[in-house]
């Protein structure tokens, strides 16, 4: 069993990487709608412009991890791409004087920039799991220390949100001072993942080959494993859910003429991922990681279901938000944990070669993608009605993830897990 400082050492880079992914999860869809007043089209076709960035760049950078491995370790790269991605989250967030289509552009480069930057981090720093160690055991011990960061992460950056002062007329944090302040606190975290684990793993040695050839083979071990398509539906399905809930929660709020209790509520996603971490885990140990993630979607599927029922009472909404987004951190808990199973799986049918960081790569793209989606349906939901409403998104997505899990579940490694 990996030492609990390893760990915790393991958990600071998601902390890093969790204010800049929370700060977009949370708060970027908002912010181009109410604050720089983007139509709910344009800011939700601007979400799906980087997720075709994404499947274009995290190939790309998987392919050059695994061939530089093991001359540069995987850990190297999260003080490439954190502190890269920190700083162009403040640009993100940043207003400049610019007017008509100009905003538009500033916000869609700035976005596409901020989509590379993360993922040259986040990618290698994912396919750690995998190279820390080989025991299934190690690798839920380490999802789960690493979703307590990412939650511990969540939780810091809605403080700081919620702490900021408000402008305009809708009650807006100043979103570019804590973009700032939270760049700023990743850096000794991403240090910490650097300097506090060990690659035991031996990195396999990565074929001959153009980065072309490279992406088209991975897409061909995606074809031939059922193990991995699988394991790809499971993440853009409950990937959907839990992104279109955490885009959801100000608008929730907002609707409710509540948008400030509405920054204190963003704190919710991170705080449930945080104490309920431990009780997946035993779930799992118990009964299968697979089941407990059919679980998890089931109960997210029965909140959304409820939401619509709750009305104007903010203590109904609370109460179902919460409920959901305890059930989406079960999911996000699983689905990462079940990663380094495929890894192994398809390392082992190609004779070693190296493929854990392009694996990865693709569960990088389909939770990137859900993370693209979910604002469309978002918007949706405020188009239907007139911008006041985001709950008939949330319901067909919850109903839409329950499905595809039970008719397209994951697989796992026979081996027990602790």
């Amino acid at each position: 069993m990996i030492a609990a400082r390893e760990r915790a050492s393991f958990a600071a880079g998601d902390l890093g990487f969790n204010f800049v992914w929370q700060s977009i999860e949370l708060y970027l869809l908002f912010f181009y709608i109410r604050v720089i007043g983007l139509s709910p089209e344009l800011a939700s076709a601007i979400f799906l412009a980087g997720a075709l960035v994404d499947w274009l760049a995290d190939p790309l950078i998987g392919v050059l991890v695994d061939r530089a491995a093991p001359r540069i370790p995987m850990r190297s790269w999260v003080l490439i791409g954190g502190p890269l991605a920190g700083v162009v989250l403040v640009a993100a967030f940043a207003q400049p004087s610019l007017s008509g289509g100009w905003v538009l552009g500033y916000a869609l480069a700035v976005h596409l920039l901020l989509r590379v930057s993360y993922s040259l981090g986040n990618i290698p720093y994912g396919a750690l799991t995998a190279r820390i160690s080989a025991d299934p055991a190690d690798h839920v011990a380490l999802t789960a220390a690493r979703m307590q960061g990412a939650a511990l992460g969540g939780l810091i950056a809605a403080a700081i949100y919620a702490a900021l002062p408000t402008r305009g007329a809708h009650g807006s944090a100043d979103f570019v001072t804590g973009a700032v302040v939270l760049a700023v606190l990743a850096q000794p975290a991403f240090l910490a993942t650097y300097f506090g684990v060990r690659e035991r793993v031996s990195a396999r040695v990565a074929i001959a080959g153009t980065p072309l050839q490279h992406i088209a083979a991975l897409f061909d071990l995606m074809q031939r494993s059922p193990e991995l398509r699988r394991l790809l539906a499971t993440i853009l399905a409950a990937g959907l859910s839990v992104t279109v809930m955490n885009k959801s929660i100000l608008f929730l709020f907002d609707r409710l003429d509540a948008v400030r209790l509405g920054y204190i509520a963003a704190g919710i996603p991170p705080l449930s991922l945080l104490l309920t971490v431990p009780l997946w885990l035993r779930l799992a140990r118990r009964i299968g990681r697979v089941r407990a993630l059919i679980a998890a979607a089931a109960l997210n599927a029965g909140a959304a279901v409820a939401l619509p029922f709750t009305g104007s009472s903010l203590i109904g909404v609370g109460i179902v938000v919460t409920i959901a987004l305890i059930a989406g951190a079960g999911m996000s808990v699983m689905f990462w944990a079940l990663l380094p199973d495929a890894v192994d799986q398809v390392e082992r049918q190609h004779a070693g070669e190296a493929c854990a960081a392009r694996i990865y790569a693709l569960g990088g793209i389909a939770r990137k993608l859900a993370q693209a989606l979910a604002p469309q349906f978002v918007a949706l939901g405020l188009l239907l009605s007139s911008g006041r409403s985001v709950v008939p998104g949330i319901v067909a997505v919850g109903v839409l993830t329950l499905a595809a899990i039970l008719l397209y579940r994951p697989t796992e490694s026979a081996a027990p897990v602790g």
